[in-house]
């Protein structure tokens, strides 16, 4: 997150490589420039778990934006070992420090009823303010499948960030090997007249990738035909939780690699394509007199 003279990086660490098994908290990082050198916030963790509350166990996963005033965090928790993930909301005046818990879990933003796709749990990846409103896309647990359930990608939208209303489906479900039945950890930015998604799929291979797609709204999304974009190195299996700034011609990534995080860049009049390189047009609509 970008303030204007400060990026920050918000991260979530635990005792094991899952939060399944150990309570996650979220640190804060700070850098004068995109490439780092990346300092640790002296506070850190800045949002733990609340004992005997509703996020009392872990936090799953998490966004945050500034809005020219102030940070806004979203995040997912549970209050026990494999429970049912809701939505909180935090406030930081600077983004560091101990950050104030507003409200949660959040109305709109409920479990979907048994047996829908969203009927386990909620983890935020992605809010994007426009001056009026919000938009999330979200991962969504449906309650089957291995471990956890099955993984989708959902959305929904807020006037004030904190009473929301959830698209009745899924905007994005893993149809490609690569990804399964899991794609989850949705970054999205906006640019233009549309919209661009990085995202983690976990499939066939047993190995977590990322892939890309664009929108011209945020809900209908065409795949970049040679997807996977970024694949785990060995002896790792796992690219997941994807954060990326746009600045200037580039793309700057930054992603979850075994415990590790890398940085990663792309041209950015690559990554913007239109959609038409998978000769789909299906995600585009037009409206003629």
């Amino acid at each position: 997150v970008y303030d204007g003279t400060t990026y920050h990086m918000y991260l979530l660490g635990g005792q094991d490589m899952s939060p399944l098994n150990s309570p996650y908290a979220v640190g804060h990082w700070s850098a004068s420039d995109l490439a780092g050198p990346w300092t640790e916030d002296p506070d850190n963790p800045v949002l733990e778990p609340d004992p005997g509350a509703w996020d009392g166990w872990t936090i799953y996963d998490l966004a945050v934006i500034y809005d020219g005033t102030g940070f806004h965090m979203w995040y997912g928790a549970t209050d026990s070992y494999l429970g049912d993930v809701l939505v909180g909301y935090a406030t930081d005046a600077d983004g560091s420090g101990d950050w104030t818990r507003v409200a949660g879990p959040l109305p709109g933003l409920e479990l979907g009823a048994p047996g829908t796709w969203d009927d386990r749990g909620l983890m935020p990846g992605a809010v994007l303010f426009d001056g009026r409103g919000y938009r999330m896309w979200y991962l969504a647990v449906k309650n089957e499948g291995p471990s956890y359930g099955t993984w989708r990608i959902g959305s929904a939208t807020s006037k004030n960030g904190i009473s929301w209303n959830k698209h009745p489906e899924p905007v994005l479900v893993g149809s490609e090997p690569w990804e399964g039945e899991n794609v989850y950890y949705p970054e999205v930015v906006s640019h233009g007249a549309g919209f661009a998604m990085w995202y983690s799929g976990f499939g066939v291979s047993l190995e977590a990738a990322t892939g890309y797609a664009v929108s011209p709204e945020g809900l209908s999304w065409g795949r970049w035909p040679s997807n996977p974009v970024l694949e785990p190195e060995p002896p790792c299996t796992l690219l997941e939780s994807t954060a990326v700034v746009l600045e200037g011609g580039v793309a700057h990534g930054w992603f979850g690699h075994c415990g590790d995080i890398v940085y990663a860049t792309s041209a950015r009049d690559v990554v913007f394509f239109d959609g038409f390189e998978t000769g789909d047009a299906g995600i585009w609509s037009g409206t003629f007199p």
